[in-house]
């Protein structure tokens, strides 16, 4: 099998390395392709307007290369231009720090790069851990190795992905795996000024613009902070996590609306 790793979290995460160690203990052609930085809750853009360079990692157990783009350019560019006579049965993104369920699957960068492999109908799988945890990576590269041994991949639909996310597995073992749908749920979100921002010990606090001052001295700067809101449907993504079930919910990269297309026909048709 030849598969492609990447994620958001950059070329230097640990758990990025630990991803691909695990994949090449269960496959001989693995490539690694990451972000020069950090590149968390970039969704699915990509670069058009400026130039996208590439050059070897080093450290890892198999061919690496970062580019300095988003985690979908990762993806469109190992397709496109590194590897482009090399054909993927499967993209694998992550292990991401931190929960991609529901609404956060959305602005993810590496449900975006999942994304991405499937737009080109290539099996992709984004994986996530709830909260970073020795138990809940090693959950999640097991869960991974079984998927590649099993070849449990195989017949994913075109144009689908997988997103799986982990609970924190601390004070309990994960229960199992569970099938779901997405949650709707929504944040609650807020922003902090920024100096606040910083001694609030809040995680979100890190993406604090150090260089806001550079821009304008007389602006403030402003960090976007908050949480999922309560009460997800009983089957979902969010839902499962939080009754200690890891998740696995396929989605599809066609957006449209049945019931409101079927509506608007015959508001429409003439």
């Amino acid at each position: 099998m030849n598969i492609l790793v990447t994620n958001d979290d950059g070329i230097t995460a640990s758990n990025l390395l630990a991803l691909a160690k695990a994949v090449v203990a269960e496959c001989e052609n693995v490539r690694v392709v990451g972000p020069r930085n950090e590149q968390s809750g970039v969704g699915h853009s990509f670069s058009y307007y400026r130039s996208l360079h590439f050059a070897p990692a080093e450290n890892f157990p198999c061919e690496a290369f970062w580019v300095d783009g988003t985690p979908a350019d990762c993806v469109k560019f190992a397709l496109k231009h590194i590897y482009k006579d090399f054909k993927f049965d499967l993209v694998l993104s992550g292990v991401n720090n931190g929960d991609n369920s529901g609404i956060a699957s959305f602005y993810s960068g590496t449900v975006g790069a999942a994304r991405e492999a499937s737009l080109w109908g290539i099996p992709a799988i984004a994986v996530s851990l709830q909260k970073q945890s020795e138990p809940a990576l090693d959950y999640a590269l097991k869960w991974v190795q079984e998927i590649l041994r099993n070849k449990k991949f195989i017949g994913m639909p075109k144009q689908t992905l997988w997103n799986f996310n982990v609970p924190p597995c601390t004070e309990t073992p994960c229960k199992g795996v569970r099938v779901s749908t997405t949650s709707t749920n929504m944040f609650d979100d807020y922003y902090v000024e920024a100096e606040k921002a910083k001694g609030s010990g809040a995680e979100t606090a890190y993406l604090v613009n150090e260089d806001s001052s550079a821009i304008n001295e007389k602006l403030k700067g402003y960090n976007l902070m908050g949480t999922k809101l309560p009460g997800a449907k009983k089957g979902s993504d969010d839902w499962w996590l939080s009754q200690g079930y890891a998740s696995l919910s396929p989605q599809n990269v066609d957006l449209t609306d049945r019931a409101e297309f079927e509506r608007l026909e015959t508001i429409f048709t003439v």
